[in-house]
């Protein structure tokens, strides 16, 4: 399960957007340690006791997780638009589970159904085809399994328009396209001075201890973007080294095998003349064979011949007479 998929996501308040699975928050959790908010289901998919918050990157230990009842309560008016049709209502009744905190929905329970259960329920993946026997799992699938959806690049509004097939992002990610965006990302960022973003910073004339405290934390945050793009810097220029260091390899192993290719022409002639030749001694075997089979007949045939007068029979298979001859006795 992940959050609610609709079609006015964007006219929300990035607040209500959870940060791992970018849909509607669904049963809002918020992370102590940095007070972001995600989907239970999306602290759930995570394994082992530290959640990762994927806005800051700030690790949580999953017993300090909050159930934002408050926070789920004031998303409850919010008028959404069905991701499958064009129903418009509140979140509350787009699709609810039995509740104690909304016992009035009880009220209007054979009135109003649950649109997204009455309305679509075997719901179908329009970029596989694959059915589904509830809403739920269809947005699961689009959001972890579907190898056929394709997304937006994250930089997609820094100039990276390239539609990708989710399961692509990775190989994407190193592409020499994705790379010269981010690098140029990367340059823009570290070129605005701590200075420049402090004045679209938000603070208050009066000087009390809460806003400089928040003050000192917005400082601390700014250090660590710096740092961050740092290390973003240093990994894509290495990234970009290595893609160097892979060009000239291939363009070495290109060049190899095009100064092996005549070798292989010249080795090739070379095997069929040699096939050749050994042809030409097989044949002039069979041509010995025959004269010497020829010559010992011819000296078989000497061995009978008389020379002082005296005739000479040879008789072969002499046992084999005898016997027809005794038999016939």
């Amino acid at each position: 399960m992940v959050g609610y998929r609709v079609q006015n996501k964007e006219s929300f308040n990035p607040d209500y957007s959870c940060p791992c699975c970018s849909l509607i928050l669904r049963d809002p959790v918020q992370l102590i340690d940095c007070g972001h908010r995600i989907c239970q289901s999306c602290a759930n998919e995570q394994e082992g006791d530290i959640i990762t918050c994927s806005e800051c990157h700030e690790k949580t230990n999953r017993n300090k997780l909050l159930i934002d009842r408050g926070f789920k309560n004031d998303m409850q008016i919010l008028p959404v638009v069905c991701s499958l049709c064009n129903w418009t209502g509140i979140l509350n009744i787009y699709q609810v589970k039995f509740c104690f905190y909304f016992i009035l929905f009880l009220l209007f329970e054979f009135i109003l159904k649950n649109h997204l259960d009455q309305n679509h329920q075997n719901p179908t993946c329009d970029s596989c085809g694959q059915k589904f026997s509830s809403v739920n799992n269809l947005d699961r699938h689009i959001q972890y399994d579907c190898e056929k959806t394709t997304v937006d690049c994250l930089l997609k509004q820094f100039g990276c328009q390239e539609m990708i097939l989710q399961i692509n992002l990775s190989k994407h990610y190193l592409s020499e396209q994705h790379q010269h965006v981010l690098m140029n990302v990367v340059r823009h960022l570290k070129s605005i001075s701590s200075n420049d973003i402090y004045k679209h910073l938000q603070i208050p004339s009066e000087t009390t201890i809460n806003h400089r405290q928040r003050t000192d934390n917005e400082t601390i945050q700014l250090q660590e973007i710096d740092e961050i793009i740092k290390v973003l810097l240093d990994g894509v220029e290495t990234l970009n080294d290595d893609l160097q260091r892979l060009s000239n390899e291939s363009v070495h192993h290109k060049n190899l095998l095009d100064s092996l290719t005549p070798n292989l022409s010249t080795l090739k002639i070379s095997m069929e003349e040699q096939n050749r030749y050994l042809d030409g001694i097989k044949i002039n075997q069979e041509v010995l064979q025959q004269d010497i089979e020829s010559m010992t007949q011819k000296l078989n045939d000497m061995k009978t011949s008389s020379y002082d007068g005296t005739l000479m029979w040879k008789i072969i298979n002499v046992q084999e007479k005898m016997g027809q001859q005794l038999r016939n006795y």
